[in-house]
């Protein structure tokens, strides 16, 4: 049994041969009884820590040092832009993302432009996030 910590409404949250498991604050529920066990041997339930949540912008450095981490360079970001808009069929418009790309002192998490990115480099949401999580300490 691995007890992982508690969750938001006080449950403890524990995994036994790899499922896992919200078990309540009861001393009566014979899991909680286990749990109680494997505290009476010193053992502690971490306290709960809720998830890190995307701050809404990180600064242009630190999204060039998040991609770069994962492999993605700027170069292959301005020639996805090129794919996502042509810059022959609408230079205006191609015009215009490089600018949003090039320019931006901060990024917005929510902006079209990450999104379009984010499914152009086929990063899920989930990836994203952490990706502007870590990047935002940097």
């Amino acid at each position: 049994m691995d007890v992982i910590g508690r969750d938001e409404t006080g449950s403890i949250k524990i995994v036994i041969e790899g499922i896992a498991l919200f078990v309540p604050d009861d001393p009566g529920n014979r899991h909680r009884q286990m749990i109680a066990e494997w505290e009476a041997e010193g053992n502690t339930i971490p306290p709960y820590q809720p998830a890190p949540v995307a701050p809404p912008s990180i600064t242009r450095r630190q999204m060039l040092l998040g991609l770069l981490s994962i492999g993605i360079t700027e170069a292959m970001v301005e020639a996805e832009i090129s794919e996502i808009c042509d810059p022959i069929a609408d230079p205006v418009e191609h015009a215009a993302l490089m600018i949003e790309w090039r320019a931006a002192g901060t990024i917005e998490r929510d902006h079209p432009l990450v999104t379009d990115l984010a499914g152009a480099f086929e990063l899920p949401a989930e990836q994203v996030d952490a990706l502007w999580i870590w990047a935002s300490a940097l």
